[in-house]
């Protein structure tokens, strides 16, 4: 590979920061997000619409979600074997942190356990928060195993 993909390229204040690296990685997230922003306001507006319909507006976000995460992988591919280990862990820690979260909460709606805000699951932006945290934290130890 004659010109790896480096993670202070896509971190601020690292002192290597590409704001064109970061849009180019980051376009699909902006893409779902304005979908999903769009379709909850739509939704708001008609209520009236049918279930179908409601239900495959609501799936839009997953689209552009879908190509984020294969740029994401395409990028963690151009890293050097440490950080893919890095990064592959980090997102691994996420992935079963998030699972986790989420059952625990479906778990405590499930017997009465008063969540509010949460008594349908975790729900879009707050599954994706979850798994940032745990990413964020899944970085931060593997990243401290190998200094």
């Amino acid at each position: 590979m004659e010109n790896p993909n480096r993670m202070e390229t896509v971190e601020p204040h690292s002192g290597q920061y590409s704001l064109k690296t970061d849009l180019v990685l980051n376009l699909w997230l902006g893409v779902a997000t304005a979908t999903y922003l769009a379709e909850f306001f739509l939704l708001r507006r008609h209520p009236d619409w049918p279930p179908l319909a409601r239900g495959l507006l609501a799936l839009a976000p997953f689209l552009p979600g879908l190509l984020y995460v294969r740029s994401c992988w395409r990028f963690i591919r151009g890293l050097d074997e440490l950080q893919q280990r890095l990064q592959l862990e980090a997102v691994l820690v996420a992935a079963l942190g998030t699972v986790l979260t989420g059952l625990a909460v479906n778990t405590l709606a499930a017997h009465g356990v008063p969540l509010p805000g949460l008594a349908g699951g975790l729900g879009m932006v707050a599954t994706a928060s979850v798994m940032f945290f745990f990413w964020l934290l899944g970085g931060a130890v593997a990243n401290r195993r190998y200094q």
